[in-house]
């Protein structure tokens, strides 16, 4: 097993009871998180308006803004002249605006010149962007920015500046939901660039669960150095999903040696790529990271003629779990189960005991005969694989006819 291994099996422990959504309500030592995911953000709006106080001035000019913002957003997200963009009233901006953003400003003698810029609410633009909506209504995604340099691969390891690259980019102004994080110490264990290359689909689901996301963007970057402060080069690598399936590999470099701006300018082209594969239905979540928890469900009639149905009822089953593999032949082997409508992960511990929430039709001891044909065995509320040993033997060959002659009477005469 590899060194680092134990600390990432210690820490998996924390993840049995997944953080809630710290995203809205940051709790102390929950992972936070960073951007602008309410809005869209349209930047650079230059005003000059006059008024007869500064502070009629003011309002008049971030009305303004709001006007020549609309058909920017527009623009930007249908690809057609601004022009074209509808027309939207003032009290319907005012709706749709979230904030306006004060960029630079100056205001004396009832003239208020500035450069703001303009925040939309997603939701409430989204009506008025028509078949443009989705596009401003990407679900959260993980950003797990990987660093390579000199050999030393990073995640949300401390001083990664490639991290910091992420953190200073103004998502607002994209149509990607990025979820970016001021890592704490438990980010920094579980979002490790080793994690980004781990084709794991329980500890995804978990990770997905704690952040609050529907899916991972990795953007892998390599960089180059010849020489400190001399000319450097980067290979961006640019990852989509627990799968990490590639999407572009673009290249970059900076003759200056200025890698803050070679990094800047790399998150910029991420944003492109990304943003163009949303446009092309290229980001849909898997939908093995979001399985929905069903606490109450139906199973089909069992005797039509009589309208009978049978309700299901949650039971939380612990299993022991070496490793991964051994917990999805598990599930596997319940979602096959006769009487058993759905299998939901609870808790995952490698080295310890993970949990499931089962749906079932069943009472427990005619669960634990059912999975017993599965090559489970249930006893009380543990759940474990028969051991070769406990085989049930093999269903007796049917015995063969009796012969008519030797029956009492039988044969001729």
């Amino acid at each position: 097993m590899p060194a680092r291994a134990p600390a990432c099996l210690a820490i998996l422990a924390l993840l049995a009871a997944p953080a809630s959504a710290q995203r809205a309500n940051p709790m102390p030592a929950a992972p936070e998180a960073v951007g602008e995911s309410g809005g869209l953000v349209v930047p650079g709006i230059e005003v000059d308006e006059t008024a007869k106080t500064n502070r009629a001035a003011r309002e008049a000019g971030w009305r303004q803004a709001q006007r020549l913002a609309w058909p920017q957003l527009w623009a930007r997200l249908s690809g057609a002249p601004p022009a074209q963009a509808p027309r939207v009233t003032d009290s319907a901006l005012d709706q749709m605006v979230a904030a306006i953003e004060v960029e630079r400003e100056a205001v004396r003698n009832g003239r208020y010149i500035a450069r703001l810029a303009v925040v939309f609410d997603r939701a409430r633009a989204a009506p008025w962007l028509g078949r443009y909506a989705p596009l401003v209504q990407s679900p959260p995604m993980l950003v797990l920015p990987v660093l390579q340099d000199a050999g030393t691969r990073m995640g949300y390891e401390p001083g990664n500046p490639w991290v910091e690259a992420w953190l200073r980019f103004r998502a607002g102004e994209s149509a990607v939901d990025y979820v970016r994080l001021r890592a704490n110490a438990t980010d920094s264990l579980l979002l490790t660039a080793w994690q980004a290359e781990r084709l794991d689909i329980p500890l995804w689901r978990l990770l997905m669960d704690r952040y609050q996301t529907a899916d991972v963007l990795i953007p892998e970057l390599v960089l180059e150095r010849s020489h400190l402060g001399g000319p450097a080069r980067a290979r961006l690598f640019l990852r989509f999903g627990p799968s990490a399936r590639l999407l572009a590999r673009l290249e970059l470099a900076r003759e200056d040696g200025d890698i803050p701006a070679l990094l800047d300018a790399a998150v910029r082209e991420a944003d492109r790529v990304y943003t163009t594969a949303m446009a092309s239905g290229l980001l849909v979540p898997d939908a093995l990271l979001s399985l929905p928890a069903q606490e109450e469900a139906e199973v089909p009639e069992l005797a039509p003629e009589l309208g009978a149905r049978v309700a299901v009822a949650n039971v939380t089953l612990e299993v022991d779990t070496p490793d991964s593999a051994t917990l999805e032949a598990i599930e596997r082997a319940l979602r096959e189960t006769p009487g058993v409508t759905s299998v939901r992960l609870q808790s995952f511990v490698i080295g310890g005991r993970s949990t499931l929430a089962v749906a079932t039709a069943l009472e427990l001891e005619s669960l634990a005969r059912a999975v017993e044909e599965q090559g489970l065995r249930l006893e009380g509320r543990l759940l474990r694989r028969l051991r070769a040993e406990e085989a049930p033997p093999p269903p007796a060959a049917p015995a063969p006819p009796p012969d008519p002659a030797a029956l009492p009477g039988g044969g001729d005469g």
